[in-house]
């Protein structure tokens, strides 16, 4: 009898580890495919004038992205561009910073930071891959901000900014 269980508990053991070793072969992980973005670009364009913008305002843009399919990044991206899917993030003055706005829309309006300071800025738009992780597709509009403090008839200070 001792034999018979011993064998048993081998099948039973052998069977085991034949459905672990066949377990990874049957799921599936959508969030550790490859995401390849084959040379991306990215443009925009302020279309404002340049000589009249001021801090706190809205700048409306128009963005050329190409090689990338822009999803925004809460959505999952259709089966047949996960792989070059991706999305914008502008910056003020540095990548490094909090990004003004994320998204996968090409005509955006984004937001002069009210506490700019006088002065050369830059604003900047960045391909991200639809993971998060940043491409090397990046484009700058030189900004220069002039802050000018003057008193209007109640006293408050007024700003003034242009973009070259």
């Amino acid at each position: 009898m001792f034999g018979m269980t011993s064998k048993i508990s081998k099948l039973f053991l052998l069977a085991a580890l034949g459905l672990l070793a066949a377990a990874p072969a049957c799921t599936a992980n959508v969030h550790d495919n490859t995401i390849n973005i084959t040379d991306p670009k990215v443009s925009f364009d302020t279309g404002v004038n340049n000589g009249d913008v001021k801090p706190d305002q809205d700048l409306p843009m128009t963005v050329t992205a190409t090689n990338v399919y822009l999803v925004d990044p809460k959505a999952t991206p259709p089966a047949d561009h996960v792989s070059d899917a991706g999305h914008l993030q502008f910056y003020f003055d540095s990548v490094d910073s909090a990004p003004l706005m994320i998204t996968a829309q090409v005509k955006v309006t984004v937001r002069v930071p009210t506490a700019a300071t006088k002065g050369p800025h830059k604003m900047i738009c960045r391909i991200h891959k639809h993971d998060g992780t940043p491409t090397a597709a990046i484009f700058e509009v030189n900004i220069t901000v002039n802050v000018t403090i003057g008193a209007t008839d109640a006293g408050t200070p007024v700003l003034d900014a242009a973009i070259d």
